[in-house]
């Protein structure tokens, strides 16, 4: 009997140390879904973040120079840059009031002495390509729209709703739907009666 014993306990072993049977693979658990961090500023919004964030999100952009203090102290401090061989110009106002009283004027053909591309969001205006010497300015090259459209694609999350004054308008997501003239009706209106 003590050699039954010695084979069964042998048996069970052998067994219990990964016989025959198939382990059983043990699945991790799947991440919990993390926010994605929004990256939208509040005014008043600095130069320095917006110059920053179109480098992050993969504009080329070279700063040339910077300088402060426009006419009566506005704008605050400006970047004179260059992206995709244009004129990029980025202005940091105390506040989206001081910025209206600048001569941003949203939805209007750029002027003389207006650059084709402008954009607004918050305090800050960015305003792209050469600036006009007559009224009459011409329709930019393909790669120069394709380039104001980058711009306004990168500013939108960052410092939209952007409003724009422009040669020709580049497409600019609105951050709210615009309402509508009456509310919706719940109610099913009576069919006509024949």
């Amino acid at each position: 009997m003590p050699g039954v014993i010695l084979v069964l306990a042998v048996a069970l072993a052998l067994a219990g140390c990964g016989g025959s049977a198939a382990a059983t693979p043990t699945i991790p658990p799947s991440p919990s879904p993390t926010p994605t961090p929004d990256p939208h500023l509040t005014e008043p919004a600095s130069l320095e973040a917006v110059f920053s964030w179109m480098q992050r999100q993969g504009l080329t952009i070279t700063a040339n120079n910077a300088d402060a203090g426009g006419t009566g102290g506005e704008p605050l401090r400006r970047i004179n840059a260059t992206y995709a061989s244009w004129p990029l110009i980025i202005s940091e106002f105390s506040s989206s009031a001081a910025l209206a009283r600048s001569g941003f004027r949203a939805g209007t053909t750029p002027g003389i002495g207006d650059a084709p591309f402008q954009f607004a969001g918050l305090n800050i205006l960015v305003e792209y390509g050469p600036h006009a010497k007559n009224v009459n300015q011409q329709s930019p090259d393909p790669r120069f729209q394709a380039a104001a459209q980058k711009i306004a694609d990168v500013l939108e999350p960052l410092i939209g709703p952007l409003e724009q004054s422009s040669v020709d308008p580049v497409s600019v997501a609105s951050a709210a739907p615009v309402p509508s003239a009456a509310p919706p009706s719940d109610t099913i209106a009576p069919s006509p009666s024949s």
